[in-house]
Order: structure tokens, then sequence, then C-alpha cells
């Protein structure tokens, strides 16, 4: 019995105890510690859906969910924010490791710009498949009699001729003329003097005739002046009399002086009075 007690308050059994405790502790949390790593090896976190948001957020998702990122390149999406996000990879709700890279695409900031294709002298469907090659879009249609039936034989954007090669943005609406063959159906030559390149256009197409010639006189400088000049010569004439087959051409001249077109006031006022 006394060497039990001698040996409960020696010091030499306390710090044994003390020592046991403490391994115990440590083999415990050493335990605790393993299982964890364990745990989270190989586990899977959701990819959140980041369309629609712009990099700096994407950016902040990323280094609170441990995943990292890369901007592959930017792409043109007229539905979308300039600078959002518009493509991911991996998909939204994919199940990754912490650490996996997500690849996305940005929207441009500027408009794509593409080159106009050559149509002339092709069937509709054609234009249509080319002009979709090109991320572009086939807008009206206008048949006017021609001897190319069922051929493209002018393309136009915003109303203008436009000639292959001119950059313009991509996901344009582009107007195509057809021809619908000849007859012998006549119209009268109406008169464009005054009108615009542009309106004496679709005022002849009005009456199912085409432009010809288009000469510009010494006047013209620039693609400013080519746009505002007027019509001041016609052939053939104005003539609500004799008529001119459906499809034929009227060749037009025009100038940005005004003397030339414009009808003299003080002659019309004469020939009134008489």
């Amino acid at each position: 019995m006394n060497k039990i007690v001698r040996l409960l308050i020696s010091k030499l059994f306390w710090v044994n105890i003390a020592i046991a405790v403490l391994l115990t502790a440590i083999i415990i949390l050493g335990v605790f510690w393993g299982l964890k790593k364990y745990t989270d090896h190989g586990a899977a976190y959701t990819i959140p859906d980041f369309t629609g948001m712009q990099v700096e957020e994407v950016v902040k998702i990323c280094n609170e969910k441990e995943f990292r990122y890369k901007v592959l390149d930017s792409v043109y999406n007229d539905d979308a924010e300039p600078g959002a996000v518009v493509e991911q990879s991996p998909d939204p709700g994919s199940h990754v490791k912490k650490g996996h890279t997500i690849f996305i695409k940005t929207n441009a900031f500027g408009t794509e710009m593409v080159d106009m294709p050559e149509l002339k002298g092709v069937s509709l469907r054609q234009a249509t498949a080319i002009l979709e090659s090109y991320g572009l879009i086939a807008g009206n249609l206008r048949y006017v009699p021609d001897i190319a039936s069922n051929v493209i034989i002018r393309q136009q954007f915003k109303g203008d001729d436009i000639e292959p090669g001119t950059k313009i943005p991509k996901a344009s609406s582009i107007d195509l003329i057809l021809g619908i063959g000849l007859s012998d159906e006549k119209t009268f030559v109406p008169e464009l003097k005054g009108l615009t390149k542009k309106q004496a256009t679709n005022k002849l197409l009005d009456m199912y005739l085409n432009v010809g010639a288009i000469v510009f006189d010494n006047t013209v400088d620039n693609k400013t002046d080519s746009t505002t000049a007027k019509v001041f010569k016609q052939s053939p004439l104005s003539d609500t009399i004799n008529t001119i087959n459906l499809g034929s051409y009227v060749d037009i001249w025009l100038t940005t002086d005004t003397t030339l077109w414009k009808p003299n006031i003080d002659e019309d006022i004469d020939q009134k009075t008489e």
C-alpha cells in the first residue's frame, strides 16, 4: 500500500502520465488531420456560370473558390456586352478540383469588320451561303427585268451599291437585286433631275429599270461630293409618252453645281404667266 501511495505522489509518475496524454493527443490530432487530407483529396467543386460577367467578376470568384482562369481570346457577339464572357470551358455546372484552370472567351469591345464578298452572277442560294460564311445576312430581295434570270445582278448595303472587298460590320444585312428575265412589257422613263445617285437608283428600280453608266463631272472631288451630287442629265430622257422595255438601262450624270440641275424660278414664272 505504501508503495502505491509513494508511486502516486512521485514526480516521475506524473511526468510519465503527462507524456502519455501528450502522445495520445498528438496521435488523435494526426489521425484527424490525415482524414481531412484524405477526404479533401479528389473532392469535386462545381464551376459557376461566368457567362455575361466581366473579367473582374470572374477573377474575384476564382480567387474565392481557388480556381485558376485564363482568357483565351476575344470574339464578336452582337448579343453580349463588350468585354463580357461569352464562352467558358469547362461548362457551367462541371465538377473539378480546386486549382483547376477555367478558360474563357470575352466579347470584343469593337465591332468586328468583314470584307464584302462578290455576289454578282451567282444564284440566290449561292449568295445566301456565301453571305453566311462571311457572317453576313441576306436582307431584302428585289426582282427587276434583266437578261440574267434568277441571278444576283446588284448588291446593296443601306440602300447603296457596295463593291466587293469593302469593310462592313459583321452581321450586316445585304439587300439583293435579282433578274427575272426580260419581257415585252414597257414602262415610262422617270424624271431623275435633281436626285442623288441613291434616290435615282431607287426610283429606277421602282419603275423596273436599271442604272447604267454613272458619270460625275469635275465638281465631284471626294466621296462626300459623290453622295450629295445631283443628277443634271440622263439618257434616255424622261418621257411620259414613249415607253421602253422593262429592265432597260438609264445612264445618269451628276454634279454638285446647283445651277445645272435646279430649275430657274424666273423662267418657271414666265412660262406660267404665258
